[in-house]
C-alpha cells in the first residue's frame, strides 16, 4: 500500500492519540482504592495486554517515522534543488530571519529615554529601515513559496508501506 507523506504524518498523529488514550485509560484502572472490602470495585485491567498494545503502536510509529525520515532525506522538492529535510531546516532559518527583521522594522528611527540618574539618551538606527522592510517582504515571499512547495511534495510523494 502506498501513502503520501501527509497521510503518513496524519497516521502517526492518530497512532500517538491512540497510544495516549490507552495510557490514560491504564492510569485510571491500574489501581483500586477502597475503604472496606465490601466497597471495593475492581476494574478490569490486564497489565501485559495493555503494555503489549503500547509496544505495538510504538513499533508502527517507529516504522512510519523511519519511512518519513528516509523520504525527507531523499526526496527533492520541486524548484528548490533541496531535499524535503533541507527545506524544513531552511524554513526554520527563514522564520528566524523573519522574526529578526520584524523587530528591526518595528524600531523607531530615533528614540530617547531617561537613565536612572536622569540623563537623557538618544538612540538612532544604524541601518536603512526601508531596505529592512524590502528584505522582510522578500523573506515572507520565500517562506510562502517554500511552504507551498513542501506541502505539494508532502501531498504528491508516495511511499510504499509494508
Amino acid at each position: 500500500m502506498k501513502q503520501c507523506n501527509a497521510e503518513i504524518m496524519k497516521t502517526i498523529k492518530l497512532l500517538d492519540q491512540m497510544k495516549q488514550e490507552i495510557i490514560d485509560q491504564e492510569d485510571r484502572v491500574c489501581t483500586t482504592t477502597y475503604q472496606t472490602e465490601s466497597d471495593m470495585i475492581v476494574s478490569v485491567y490486564n497489565f501485559t495486554e495493555t503494555r503489549n498494545q503500547v509496544i505495538d503502536i510504538d513499533a508502527k510509529i517507529r516504522m512510519l517515522k523511519h519511512l518519513l525520515n528516509y523520504s525527507n532525506a531523499t526526496t527533492i522538492v520541486e524548484d528548490s534543488n533541496m531535499t524535503l529535510g533541507e527545506c524544513l531546516v531552511y524554513m526554520a532559518q527563514l522564520n528566524n530571519e523573519r522574526c529578526i527583521l520584524e523587530q528591526f522594522v518595528r524600531r523607531e528611527p530615533k528614540s530617547r529615554r531617561s537613565t536612572m540618574n536622569g540623563v537623557i539618551e538618544f538612540t538612532v538606527l544604524n541601518y536603512d529601515k526601508d531596505e529592512c522592510k524590502k528584505r522582510l517582504e522578500s523573506v515572507q515571499e520565500m517562506i510562502a513559496k517554500l511552504q507551498i512547495a513542501i506541502d505539494r511534495t508532502n501531498l504528491t510523494n508516495m511511499i510504499e508501506i509494508e
